[in-house]
């Protein structure tokens, strides 16, 4: 392969890592935010993963209260406090439930937000 070919091959590498870092900051910046709003507003405590899925940078916001009943209520508290569009009645695991939300941020970053009801809690 000629020089030219790698350093064409090296400017992709480096271009694709730079997207994926800044995709990372963007995702970084908004958990950030929702972070401070959950101390402004008092939200109830998730847990957070940052992931760099195909479709750019995405939030999951896990709902894992020990009651399932809890697990729903937080997960409505965040849907209603970030405006997030539920899919109608969850999807039907079994007998069990995930409800999931989702809705993009300024930023372009997907934020969804899930709670997992399962069979034996229901």
């Amino acid at each position: 392969m000629s020089e030219v070919g790698v350093d064409r091959e090296e400017f992709i590498v480096n271009r694709a890592l730079d997207e994926q870092r800044g995709s990372q900051r963007r995702a970084y910046a908004a958990l950030g935010r929702l972070l401070e709003q959950a101390v402004t507003d008092g939200l109830p405590a998730i847990s957070w993963t940052i992931t760099d899925g195909c479709s750019g940078p995405t939030l999951v916001g896990e709902c894992i209260a020990v009651d399932p009943v809890q697990r729903q209520d937080d997960f409505e508290v965040w849907r209603r406090a970030i405006s997030a569009e539920a899919w109608p009645g969850g999807l039907r695991r079994g007998e069990g439930v995930h409800f999931h939300a989702s809705v993009a941020d300024e930023e372009g970053v997907s934020i969804s937000i899930t709670a997992e009801i399962l069979a034996e809690e229901v």
